[in-house]
């Protein structure tokens, strides 16, 4: 695996340490709040870099400072010394995206007709696929 991420060009590393990431999500709202997707980008480049390459831990105060400053976001600093500041939209789009997600993988089928967290079995989703194209064709027929 890390032989096809250096042939990718990336340095895959796994010593960093790993924690809450709710000040880099922070951060990232600041930079597309001052800088649109552009600057979000590059900030998020440089946060994955910082945990992915340079080992380092994205829960860090002076990591996020540095990441902010290496992709030009201006006062990243209000993200550091203010713990709500872009609380609300982080909150925001976490329940706007998370649609209560707790674990990984996790499927939504047909709009959320169909939840499912953790992997399945062939079996279960050929039972899954024949179920919702059953009420498709219902729906369809009511509808005809």
């Amino acid at each position: 695996m890390l032989k096809r991420f250096r042939d990718a060009g990336i340095d895959l590393k796994f010593g960093g340490l790993t924690g809450s990431t709710l000040d880099a999500h922070r951060l990232a709202a600041h930079a597309h709040k001052v800088g649109g997707s552009e600057l979000q980008n590059k900030v998020m480049e440089e946060l994955f870099l910082d945990y992915f390459e340079r080992e380092r831990h994205v829960g860090s105060a002076q990591v996020l400072l540095e990441a902010a400053e290496r992709a030009g976001v201006p006062d990243a600093r209000k993200v550091v010394d203010d713990p709500d500041y872009m609380r609300a939209e982080v909150d925001a789009e976490l329940r706007s995206f998370g649609r209560g997600v707790r674990g990984v993988p996790h499927f939504i089928v047909n709009g959320g007709d169909v939840v499912l967290s953790g992997a399945q079995p062939v079996e279960a989703w050929e039972e899954i696929f024949s179920e919702v194209e059953e009420k498709a064709s219902a729906a369809q027929s009511r509808a005809a």
